[in-house]
């Protein structure tokens, strides 16, 4: 009796494993019959964003770094590349999506945890354009990632940017605004690059490593036009950034940091402490993963986590 069991219990197993492998075929089959992708698929299950349609914004999770892709309609911009260790977590994460071409690079300053992927991303994909700050030869690093970053831009004759407070450029759709460096600074974090990007009424700003006097300068010359909806924040939290003056000009709805776990105490107790006073919601991408916000093109957001 009992060898009848395990028999028939064989066999039951064998017909299940037959039709596992059967549905699974036909899910094969059905993707390239209609012309999907697993991207697209995996959109659809909720476990990517949707990139098919208007704009996504995804802070990259790269550990206590920063790495931002944007992509709408085609168009490829990604702001920083984290360090040289999480390089491949950033390439990995673009190549997930198929992407082949960046057309603006983004280093919004030179500390290694901003551009120690640079060299390693470039040399993966095609770059169009570099857009980084002009630095006052006193606060350009001797360090092998910037070496490294200078000679993948010369070595692939990629056109290069400096951006200035007050000026705009466009990629395709995406139009960018830039806030800072409105001077000369004496710190790299003082220099980077500030972009806000707007679409279809809703806003990002990225704020690099600013810190408070760059955040002074920007609410003196700039004021109510830095209002967004989503703000990136600045220095992964640090207390020497965000300050209560310049929430209440950006006025977020969403506050995004950039943080790895035990990372140098951050965010900072202030730092939580003030986006919640201005009662801002706050993603951190050692909580909560890779962290997307997609736009669409009447303007509705949605976020979406992978923690």
């Amino acid at each position: 009796m009992s060898r009848f069991v395990k028999q028939s219990k064989s066999k039951r197993i064998i017909k299940t494993t037959a039709v596992i492998a059967l549905m699974t075929a036909v899910f094969f089959i059905s993707i390239g019959a209609f012309g999907l992708s697993w991207q697209r698929v995996f959109s659809f299950a909720g476990l990517y964003p949707d990139r098919d349609s208007g704009l996504c914004v995804s802070f990259i999770d790269s550990g206590k770094a920063d790495s931002t892709l944007i992509t709408c309609n085609g168009s490829v911009v990604l702001i920083d590349a984290g360090e040289d260790i999480f390089a491949d977590s950033v390439i990995s994460y673009l190549e997930r999506y198929k992407i082949e071409k960046i057309d603006m690079l983004v280093a919004t300053h030179p500390d290694k945890d901003h551009i120690g992927g640079m060299s390693a991303v470039m040399e993966h994909f095609d770059v169009n354009t570099f857009v980084q700050p002009n630095l006052d030869s006193n606060l350009i690093p001797e360090t092998d990632c910037y070496t490294n970053m200078i000679d993948s831009i010369e070595s692939k004759n990629i056109r290069c940017i400096y951006p200035e407070a007050g000026g705009e450029f466009s990629v395709k759709e995406l139009n960018f605004r830039v806030f800072s460096p409105c001077r000369s600074y004496d710190t790299t974090n003082d220099s980077s690059v500030v972009l806000k990007l707007e679409y279809a009424g809703k806003s990002f700003l990225f704020t690099g490593d600013s810190e408070k006097q760059a955040e002074r300068d920007m609410v003196s010359n700039f004021g109510e036009e830095l209002k967004s909806d989503v703000l990136k924040v600045s220095h992964h939290g640090s207390q020497n950034s965000t300050t209560n003056e310049f929430l209440q000009y950006v006025s977020p709805l969403y506050a995004v940091i950039s943080v790895g776990k035990n990372s140098n105490n951050l965010p900072s107790r202030a730092c939580l402490d003030r986006l919640k006073e201005n009662g801002i919601n706050i993603y951190r991408t050692d909580l909560q993963g890779n962290i997307s916000f997609t736009v669409s093109k009447n303007g509705d957001i949605k976020i979406h986590t992978e923690k």
